[in-house]
């Protein structure tokens, strides 16, 4: 995307979202990462690297699990280790190690959920899995960061003997000290180190009292610190076993540093791959901040956007516990540009502004704060004329540096070029910069560019409405009060309301009446037709909201009745069922009464069994017959047929269940919605009888 003027992107104040996103970041790197964040030129690269934060934002947003990819940061190493003779530290290494181990984990964690995360396995695709860094280091370095006494013979055998070195000194030099305490010739500080050396701290009268090396002497000159005798030669021992030790050391980081340096542009990969998703999840927490989401990306130049909302106006509003209006706004190719009047601080400019760093962010591959719907195309070159831009260094007016612009614009303008212009034609003479206002929105519009331009100049309302590709918009306000909405509304212009404002902050009418005199009849006409229709809008939007609210509470009264109504033909329905398991329990104990009397008397009772039987199953055959599924069907289509010639529209209709009696408004094949007062509510035809008498 190439920019008028170059600054255009801190005009749109991109700068500060890039604050957002590093602060976000968790990592020096990153951050600097965050810093240098632009537009993408290439469409794949780009829709890949939104695809990427998409993948990020929707399992933070749905509270999914993600490895924590956290690093200290390792870029000197992996540098250094590129550069032969180099030799990296037992420190160096662990970085190194627990930056493999991550890498290798998010590579096994992105395999196993290949569906749920294509693009951001694709980012990874250059690295594979491999202990070929992490096997090395383990060999040589233990848990703690320090060179296994393991990794190779000598080391352990100097490691041995320092340790048994060191006990035998721990041993030598306790005798002293208690000897030495009980002739009360000790320090309250028994031991102490001095030039790496251990010795006595020791009363200076009594320093010739003791055998051994003085190492020095406190600085007031009453301690000295003696080496005794008998622990030189061990101490000299020790030293030596000491400085082995780290000569094999060095030589064992040595070799690992060889061994590891093939992989360095392996390491190299860790460090950009970790670096990258810190950044992606800095982007990801950033758009969820915001409540952005991928909006659908057009193959053509164009905007649409739902619910849209500039994303440091929210965060302000919404630290400061305020709401801030959605913005829907649609440019295509029939309508590409886009012309808002209507009075100051009434939100024309930041509703420019908003379309404007919108799509920057989209095409620097952040995710945009809009509303499910919204479709963005991808556009060339974004130019911009907002606010003062007096150039001081070319001693130039407002209006020759906007003149300038203007001219650049008329250069590089085209249909894949997105025109964005606060206070259109302002800055000399209202009539001639009018003037030459009209004739740079034909020629921009005769490009084909795409745009939004805020004015107050009537000519260009004017001439909105005669241009094919231009439409008219207003931003909302209140007229009795003369408040700002903020709300844009697209396909009328919008007055400035200049008298109205002047009346109510108290102007002399006489002073109003002169100045009315002074404006051209039509144009205060046309200034009074707008604020009349803006104020029959308000009225009449006011009124849409009532009818909503109204709608609203009926709607919620409807779903109770019909909740009622459920409830209602349940419980009869769990009567009606208690009320036929107690009528065949009756008929049952009816026919075992009879039964049983037959028993009494007959004197064949396998001919009573036999026969009690025979008439208990033809009864269940004859039962079952009934409700075959043919049967059933055929009775239920010969109600709906009888239920469908004697229920018609104005129809006074029962519910069977709930015995409920309402009027037929409208019948759609065997669904019937009846009216009951002020409720509506659908009900199957079935379920329905025709009331003759109503009352």
């Amino acid at each position: 995307m190439q920019f008028y003027p170059e600054d255009t992107p801190q005009l749109f104040e991109f700068d500060r979202v890039l604050d957002q996103v590093e602060q976000r970041c968790r990592n020096g790197s990153s951050r600097q990462l965050a810093r240098s964040i632009h537009p993408i030129e290439h469409k794949e690269v780009l829709l890949a690297s939104l695809r990427q934060v998409e993948e990020f934002r929707h399992t933070l947003a749905h509270q999914g699990y993600f490895p924590d990819l956290y690093f200290d940061d390792f870029i000197s190493e992996a540098q250094l280790l590129g550069k032969a003779g180099s030799v990296l530290s037992e420190a160096q290494f662990s970085r190194i190690r627990s930056a493999s181990i991550t890498v290798n984990s998010l590579l096994r964690f992105l395999k196993e959920r290949q569906v749920s995360f294509p693009a951001l396995l694709k980012l990874c695709a250059p690295i594979k899995e491999t202990k070929a860094v992490v096997d090395p280091i383990d060999a040589i370095i233990d848990a703690q960061g320090q060179v296994k006494s393991t990794a190779s013979d000598t080391l352990m055998e100097i490691r041995g003997l320092l340790s048994s070195q060191r006990r035998e000194a721990d041993k030598r030099f306790r005798s002293f000290i208690n000897d030495l305490k009980k002739r009360g010739w000790l320090r309250e500080n028994e031991e102490n180190f001095y030039n790496e050396r251990r010795v006595l701290a020791v009363p200076s009268e009594h320093k010739r009292d003791i055998r051994g090396i003085i190492h020095g002497k406190s600085d007031t000159g009453r301690t000295t610190f003696i080496e005794p005798e008998a622990l030189v030669e061990l101490n000299n021992s020790i030293a030596e076993l000491e400085q082995d030790e780290r000569s094999e050391v060095l030589r064992l980081l040595r070799e690992l540093t060889d061994r590891l340096r093939p992989h360095s542009a392996l390491i190299l990969a860790y460090h950009d791959l970790l670096t990258r998703f810190d950044l992606l999840r800095a982007k990801a927490y950033f758009a969820l901040d915001i409540g952005a989401i991928l909006p659908g990306i057009s193959d053509h130049p164009s905007i649409r956007l739902v619910g849209a909302l500039h994303p440091l106006l929210f965060l302000k509003n919404k630290a400061l516990g305020k709401s801030v209006i959605p913005l829907n706004l649609e440019l295509d190719a029939e309508k590409r540009i886009l012309i808002i009047s209507g009075p100051n601080a009434g939100g024309k400019s930041i509703t420019l502004k908003t379309v404007g760093l919108l799509q920057l962010m989209l095409q620097s591959g952040l995710l945009v704060p809009v509303k499910e719907g919204s479709e963005m195309g991808l556009f060339r070159h974004l130019l911009a004329d907002i606010g003062d831009s007096q150039s001081i260094e070319y001693a130039l007016s407002t209006y020759s540096s906007r003149l300038i612009r203007m001219n650049h614009f008329l250069r590089m303008a085209n249909n894949r070029s997105l025109v964005l212009i606060d206070e259109f034609g302002t800055g000399t003479d209202p009539e001639l910069g009018g003037a030459i206002a009209e004739v740079v929105l034909e020629e921009i519009n005769r490009r084909k560019a795409f745009g939004v331009f805020t004015t107050h100049y009537t000519n260009i309302k004017l001439l909105a409405d005669r241009l094919d590709g231009v439409m008219n918009a207003s931003m909302l306000f209140e007229p009795e009060t003369l408040q700002p909405r903020y709300q844009l509304i697209v396909g009328q212009p919008g007055s400035s309301y200049t008298f109205e404002v002047a009346e109510r902050i108290g102007l002399p009418e006489h002073v109003l009446n002169r100045a009315k005199k002074k404006v051209q009849k039509e144009k205060l006409r046309l200034n009074n037709l707008l604020a009349d229709l803006h104020r029959q809008k308000s009225a009449l939007e006011r009124e849409v909201a009532e009818l909503e609210r109204r709608k609203q509470r009926t709607d919620v009264a409807g779903q109770r009745f019909e909740q009622l109504s459920q409830q209602l033909e349940e419980r009869m329905e769990r009567d009606k069922s208690k009320r036929e398991e107690l009528r065949k329990l009756a008929e049952l104990g009816r026919k075992m009464q009879s039964f049983a009397e037959e028993w009494e008397k007959s004197k064949d009772k396998k001919q009573v069994i036999k026969k009690f039987v025979g008439n208990m199953t033809a009864e269940k055959k004859k039962k079952a017959a009934e409700h075959t599924p043919e049967k059933v069907a055929k009775r239920k289509a010969a109600l709906l047929d009888r239920l469908r010639k004697e229920i018609r529209v104005g129809s006074s209709v029962r519910m069977m269940k709930s015995r409920q009696v309402g009027i037929v408004e409208e019948i759609r094949k065997n669904v019937v919605f009846v009216s009951f007062g002020n409720l509506r509510a659908s009900v199957s035809l079935e379920n329905l009888e025709l009331v003759t008498d109503p009352s």
